[in-house]
């Protein structure tokens, strides 16, 4: 998905690729903000055990008894 670094509105690629700014900040503000892509939604990354940000590490497995 891609989502807006202003509103946080999210569109699919078609929109993203057509139109490269939010529609919604450019229709209702005037204003250009990018779009950007992201693979996983931070709730996403929770129910999965992993943290969000560039260091985040996986959790480790635990050993089998």
């Amino acid at each position: 998905m891609f989502y807006c670094e202003r509103c946080e509105s999210q569109f699919n690629a078609t929109v993203a690729a057509a139109a490269g700014d939010c529609p919604r900040c450019k229709e209702s503000d005037g204003v250009a903000s990018k779009l950007r892509f992201r693979l996983f939604e931070p709730s996403a990354l929770k129910v999965a055990g992993l943290r969000p940000g560039r260091n985040a590490s996986a959790p480790r497995a635990q050993a089998m008894k």
